[in-house]
Order: C-alpha cells, then sequence, then structure tokens
C-alpha cells in the first residue's frame, strides 16, 4: 500500500516546492477549461500544494466522473489533504476493485466503520487487505483492536499474535500487545508486558517509555511514571508539561486508557512515523489523516501531519495543524517552538519572534524557547538580541551538561560576530570541555584562531580532528585548507580547498579561498578564475570587495583577512 500511495500521488511530484513560498495563502483561481485544471493539479503535485491539487482534480473528474484513473487520483487527493468527508463518497466503489490499489479504500472503510463501532465491518474489510508488506502489520494490529472492539480479548490476542516472531515488527507487536492487555483490564499482564519490552533495550524507544509512564500513572504507579520522565536526559521536549498531564492521568483514572478506536489510531499513527522517517511522506500523510480521523484528539498525529507540511514548505497549513494542539497538551510547548519555525518559513521573523518570547514568558521553567529565539535572532544577524535570549536560556539551564554545548557554541557565534572575542573564547572552550570531540566547535574555535593567526600549531590539529569526524563537511574541510593556507603551506592548502569546493561548489567563501591558494602557487589565471566564480555566489559586500580589488590587483603580500569570513564562510550561518 506504501509503494501505491507513493507512486500514485507522487508520479508527477517531484521535490521539494518549486514556488519556495510554501504559503496556502489565498486558493488559486479555479480555471475555466479541464484541461487547464489538469495541468494547475499537476503543478500542485510538483509543489507539494495538496490542498490545491485535490480541488483541481475535482475539476477534472466533473468532466469525466466514470473515468477509475481520475476517480483513484481524486480520492487519494482528498484524503491526503484531510478531505476525508468528501473521500467518503468515493471509497465504497473504489474498494470494489481488484489489485492493491483497493486495499487504499478498504482501509478507509475499515477506519470509518471502527469510528462507528461496527467493529464486525472492520475486520471484514482487513480481510479484503492485500498481501503486502506493510498489511502484514497493519491488517493484525487492526483487527486486534477491532476484535476487542467487539468484546473478545481471546481472538484480538490470536490475530495480534501474528505479528510475535516478525523481528521487523517486534517493536510494533510489543507496544500494542501491552496496550492490549490493558485495554482488556489486564492491568498485571499489561504491567509485565510494558517491563519485557523496556528491558530489551538499555535506551527504549521514547515513544514506547511514554507509553508506559501513562499506563503507570493511569494504575497506581505514578512515581513510577514520574520518574521514567526525571530519566529521559532531555529526549521529552516539555518534562513539566508532560509530569503535569501524568499527576491529571492518576487522578481522573482511565480517562486516558486505550479502546478500540484509539487503539487502532495508534497503530495509524505509528506506521505514519515510520513511513515519515523512510521520507515516505505521502503514504504518512494519508496514516495519519486516518489516526485523527478516528481520534480527534490525538495530538500526535496532528503534529505529525504539520511536521510533513512543514517539510513540504506549505507553513500556514503547518501553523493552523500547530494551533490546533490544545492547550493543557504535554505537546503544546513542541506545537509552539513548531509554529515559530513556520512563521520564519513565511517570513514573518517579528510574529515568531513575539510567539517565542511570550513563550518564553509563560513558561520560566524552560530553556528552550530562549534558545530558539536566539537562534532566531541569530539566523537574522540580530547579534545583541541573541546573545541576551542565549543568556536567559543559560541562566534557566542550572548546572551545564553535555547536551548544553549547542547553546554555548551559538552563544559563542553570536558573541564574535559583536567583535567580543575573548567571551566567544571562552564560551568555544567551555563547549568542549563538555563536547571534546565536537566538530563544529573544533572548527570554528580552530578557524577563528587561524583568522586571527593565534595558535597555529593547536588550530591546525583542531581542524584536523574535524575533518577526521566530519570529511564530507565542505564548511569544515575549507577549514582546514584556510589554516594551511595561513601557516604558509600553499600547495597544501590548494588540496584540500579544491575538495571542499567540490562539495560546496557554490560558496563564495570556498571559492574565494580557493583562488587565493591557486595565486601563491603560481596559478594566477586560475585564482582570477575562482575568484569571478565566487563573486556569482552572492558573496556578503566586504568579501566582494575584497574579490573585486584582487581582480584588479592581485595579490602581494599576504592580506589582512580579519574580518572577512567566520568558522563557517563569509555569508554562511552555523547551525
Amino acid at each position: 500500500m506504501a509503494m501505491l500511495l507513493a507512486a500514485t500521488l507522487g508520479a508527477c511530484a517531484a521535490g521539494p516546492a518549486a514556488d519556495g513560498t510554501g504559503s496556502a495563502g489565498a486558493q488559486p483561481p479555479m480555471p475555466d477549461s479541464t484541461v487547464g485544471a489538469y495541468l494547475a493539479g499537476q503543478h500542485a503535485i510538483r509543489v507539494e500544494d495538496v490542498s490545491a491539487a485535490s480541488r483541481f482534480f475535482d475539476r477534472v473528474l466533473l468532466s469525466d466522473p466514470a473515468n477509475p484513473a481520475l476517480r483513484r487520483r481524486a480520492f487519494l487527493l482528498r484524503l491526503e489533504s484531510g478531505r476525508l468527508d468528501d473521500a467518503a463518497a468515493l471509497a465504497d466503489e473504489l474498494a470494489g476493485g481488484a489489485g492493491e490499489s483497493a486495499s487504499v479504500a478498504r482501509l478507509f472503510l475499515a477506519i470509518e466503520a471502527a469510528r462507528r463501532g461496527d467493529f464486525a465491518r472492520t475486520i471484514a474489510e482487513v480481510g479484503r487487505f492485500e498481501d503486502t508488506r506493510l498489511n502484514q502489520a497493519l491488517g493484525p494490529i487492526v483487527a486486534a483492536w477491532a476484535e476487542l472492539g467487539r468484546g473478545d480479548a481471546a481472538a484480538a490476542e490470536q490475530r495480534l499474535a501474528r505479528l510475535a516472531g516478525d523481528d521487523g515488527f517486534g517493536g510494533l507487536y510489543r507496544l500494542h500487545a501491552a496496550m492490549l492487555a490493558e485495554a482488556a483490564g489486564q492491568i498485571d499482564l499489561a504491567a509485565e508486558r510494558y517491563a519485557t519490552a523496556l528491558a530489551r533495550s538499555d535506551a527504549p524507544p521514547l515513544r514506547l517509555r511514554l507509553a508506559a509512564a501513562r499506563f503507570e500513572a493511569r494504575n497506581g504507579r505514578l512515581e513510577q511514571a514520574l520518574r521514567r520522565v526525571d530519566e529521559s536526559d532531555g529526549g521529552i521536549s516539555d518534562p513539566v508539561g508532560l509530569k503535569a498531564t501524568l499527576r491529571r492521568l492518576a487522578e481522573d483514572g482511565g480517562s486516558d486508557a486505550p479502546t478500540a478506536a484509539n487503539g487502532i489510531a495508534e497503530a495509524l499513527f505509528d506506521l505514519a512515523s515510520a513511513l515519515q522517517r523512510d521520507r515516505g511522506s505521502n503514504s504518512a500523510m494519508v496514516f495519519a489523516r486516518l489516526a485523527l480521523r478516528v481520534r480527534p484528539d490525538f495530538d500526535l498525529a496532528a503534529l505529525l501531519i504539520a511536521e510533513i507540511l512543514d517539510d513540504r514548505k506549505r507553513f500556514e497549513e503547518a501553523l493552523a495543524m500547530y494551533d490546533e494542539v490544545p492547550a493543557d497538551s504535554p505537546y503544546r510547548l513542541l506545537s509552539q517552538l513548531r509554529a515559530a519555525s513556520s512563521l520564519e518559513g513565511l517570513g514573518r521573523d517579528d510574529d515568531a519572534a513575539s510567539r517565542l518570547q511570550a513563550l518564553a514568558e509563560s513558561r520560566p521553567d524552560l530553556a528552550d524557547p530562549l534558545v530558539r529565539l536566539g537562534d532566531l535572532e541569530r539566523g537574522r544577524e540580530n547579534w545583541q538580541a541573541a546573545i541576551a535570549a542565549y543568556d536567559g536560556a543559560l541562566a534557566r539551564m542550572g548546572p551545564l551538561e553535555g547536551r548544553n554545548w549547542s547553546v554555548l557554541y551559538t552563544r559563542g557565534i553570536a558573541l564574535e560576530r559583536s567583535k567580543r572575542w575573548s567571551e566567544a573564547e571562552s564560551d568555544f572552550l567551555r563547549a568542549l570541555e563538555l563536547r571534546p570531540d565536537q566538530p563544529y566547535v573544533l572548527n570554528y574555535l580552530g578557524y577563528s584562531w587561524v583568522d586571527r593567526g593565534q595558535h597555529l600549531d593547536r588550530a591546525k590539529a583542531m581542524i584536523e580532528k574535524a575533518v577526521e569526524l566530519r570529511p564530507k563537511d565542505g564548511y569544515i574541510v575549507d577549514s582546514l585548507g584556510w589554516a594551511l593556507y595561513r601557516l604558509g603551506d600553499h600547495a597544501g592548502a590548494v588540496t584540500h580547498l579544491e575538495r571542499a569546493v567540490a562539495l560546496r561548489p557554490t560558496d563564495p567563501t570556498i571559492n574565494d579561498h580557493l583562488g587565493d591558494a591557486y595565486w601563491r602557487v603560481g596559478r594566477q589565471a586560475e585564482a582570477r578564475f575562482q575568484w569571478q566564480r565566487a563573486l556569482t555566489f552572492d558573496p556578503a559586500p566586504e568579501l566582494a570587495a575584497d574579490i573585486e580589488r584582487k581582480l584588479r590587483e592581485g595579490l602581494s603580500g599576504p592580506p589582512d583577512r580579519s574580518g572577512i569570513g567566520t568558522a563557517d564562510g563569509s555569508a554562511r550561518r552555523p547551525g
């Protein structure tokens, strides 16, 4: 089924949105002709605007309503764009067909039946699924939850047991076996299954750990549930919010307990997440839409839909989904942080900054909103505002741990660009204390030292280590080439800078560096070519002026390069 969805929805679609705007905005006007609507629909698919594509293909379908290919296309687009009521009008007929394509409609009908509580119909539709690898997981889980919905816990166990020996779906089986036992009232068995699943790994998946914590909170084990949050080592975006949710679950008991319909929604979400990790966003979107269909308050499914929309640069649609996550959800913080990113994608940086500032003020216990605000301000080169945000974030963190290195690193960048070098250097060195082999910190500090003519031997060793750790990172390879250049090894610099240009062919600073190295080894014609090439890649004004000077005068003595470029390039922004 996944291959079917990807082939059908993606046959005319390539990669990212061609217009680059990503804004849903006003709906494009409907062409007068069928051909115009068809072409508009194909373009909308190409730029991954599925909502518009669905409207255009509905218009095409009106001209030939019996066309099976058009009906199939319209159905799938309606599903993917979230128009599930409209999709229902086409599902019965498509489900009656043969081949893998019918499985999509049968899955939809199975989900619709579960929503109505008609679990016998759900099981019947599952029985008609094509025998694909995906359906080998989906079918037994959906049927198991449907059997439970019919009141037959033993049949549910038998259905789910078909996955027990499948290594590829083992984690999915263990999670749903535990949830199924709780839903059947077998609390001790559920606890045993969660314990067994968690013990299989020193680092169990976060999804499993959170499911176990919610189970424990519902069933009189609140302290153990809270400990799971404390043991998450930064994996949970909002531990305070999650703990509040767990305490609410402990107070009202079964309000969050798994049911047959919710179990089906959980299964759809789990498969959607797996498909999204494999970049199967068309299939992932359909599964996530169906999960939200059967469980409208499923915040995780809403977040996944918004994430896919973000990836497609449909930022306004993503923003609307993020804002639907309720204020009391443990995922509200995550949704609002991502909403700020969507606002950035729309070019609404001031709105994003305001939202992050408000979030920081409403949650004085958390550093994340201020970290994101610092990143935003750094991205638009508001260095003082970035530094202030990072200062606030670090003040909220308490004793720093290894995972906090990145905040010191990014504050160090802002300080360096603000010409507060001693403070920046201190941050970089402290970041390396927390993560001694962090390649980006090694590179930035080493490059900065080279550019300042300081600690050159140590800087070279640091950058060599960074290249060893990230051999395909053109920026880091450029740093090594530039270090050799500053140390007078111009031939060695050429070797590394040529590789850096191959890795990052359109970076103006790297091309400029290679031009300088060529000049020093007597390859003046090639040097001028590289400088001319660098000018075509929109260098920063200061760098452009320096390149134009070199094109007029060449290089006589070693130029004063201080202030031109940073550890990640002149116009580049780290991170």
